[in-house]
């Protein structure tokens, strides 16, 4: 074959594998998003995972003229976090090979659609939904969702979100629910995890006992429920380097420590993936107090022992009695002052 020929041959190749690749969105083991938001020129977000599926913990994604574009291996279904300045949390629903687009203003978060894939098409259709129901009505749409489509990527998500996640969780619902879930999804490793969260969990409320416990801190030493009782006021908080919820509560409790003659005993459960990374937050933020991090996420030992079910989340001990759960950081600050 002439040369010429050759160079023809070779550069419709590889216009044809450009195309190919470009109608695919992305290769086999790859997720890709494409965001586009207006009234926002430059930025950062944050992505997660909740189900573990971004082994490092947490990914930084750079806004640029109001676009953004992420990449992330993907071998198998994953669900995504997106975190925005306002601490807005977006789900996406990635699988291996596709990729989406996010469009929406900066200025109406709540209003953002994602296309490309049915779960996120679904996701969309749900939270048009809620958008203006109560609290009780988003759980009921919630429910009936996981029921119409219990193969959906969706479902565990909103599992989590309603039913276990929440302040007033119902975890008898999300055990059913996950039955339905697993059923259709039998490989789905974090709704198995889900399950395990909720199975013989500890609830725990005001005016409950503290369970009992010693466990190691990321420095070497010990904190036992011993310790929590035998304190005037005592707070455990679970946090992550990637919920600036948490962060925040967790600064605003230290704080409050400041300038007291009997300082708060605050105990912190670092729901990071490894202690490296906790510890590296911890540093960064010059946050200082007992630790527990085992790199296990929402299966964490204590996490679990403790009925704790979200990030953030808390417990509150005075006098030797849990005389709150779950409080906001404004619930916090003044049962402490």
């Amino acid at each position: 074959m002439p040369n010429n020929m050759k160079k023809y041959s070779l550069v419709s190749l590889l216009s044809f594998l450009t195309l190919l690749l470009a109608s695919c969105g992305t290769d086999s083991h790859h997720f890709k998003i494409d965001g586009h938001l207006l009234n926002l020129n430059q930025g950062e977000f944050y992505v997660y995972s909740p189900d573990g599926s971004v082994t490092h913990g947490m990914d930084t994604i750079k806004v640029q003229a109001g676009r953004f574009s992420y990449l992330v291996e993907c071998d198998r279904p994953m669900t995504l976090m997106i975190v925005f300045p306002n601490f807005t949390e977006q789900p996406v629903f990635a699988q291996p090979g596709k990729s989406v687009d996010i469009k929406g203003d900066a200025s109406h978060l709540k209003e953002m659609t994602v296309k490309g894939t049915k779960d996120n098409e679904l996701m969309n259709s749900f939270r048009e939904q809620i958008h203006s129901a109560s609290p009780l009505e988003q759980a009921k749409y919630a429910r009936q969702f996981v029921e119409d489509h219990p193969a959906s990527l969706v479902s565990p998500y909103l599992v989590r979100r309603y039913f276990i996640a929440n302040v007033r969780p119902d975890l008898r619902t999300a055990a059913n629910l996950l039955k339905r879930i697993e059923a259709a999804q039998p490989d789905n490793g974090y709704v198995h995890r889900l399950q395990g969260l909720i199975s013989g969990r500890t609830i725990i409320s005001a005016g409950s006992n503290l369970p009992q416990f010693r466990t190691s801190t990321i420095d070497g030493s010990f904190i036992s429920s011993k310790q929590l009782l035998a304190a005037p006021n005592a707070v455990v908080v679970a946090w992550a380097s990637w919920n600036f919820n948490s962060l925040s509560m967790l600064r605003m409790l230290l704080q409050n420590q400041q300038g007291k003659a009997e300082k708060p005993l605050i105990v912190s459960i670092c729901l990071d993936p490894s202690v490296e990374t906790c510890k590296k937050t911890m540093e960064q933020n010059n946050i200082s107090c007992p630790t527990v991090c085992d790199g296990n996420m929402v299966d964490g030992t204590l996490f679990k022992k403790l009925g704790l079910s979200s990030v953030p989340d808390n417990i509150l001990i005075q006098k030797g009695k849990i005389t709150g759960v779950s409080l906001s950081n404004e619930e916090l600050s003044s049962r402490l002052n």
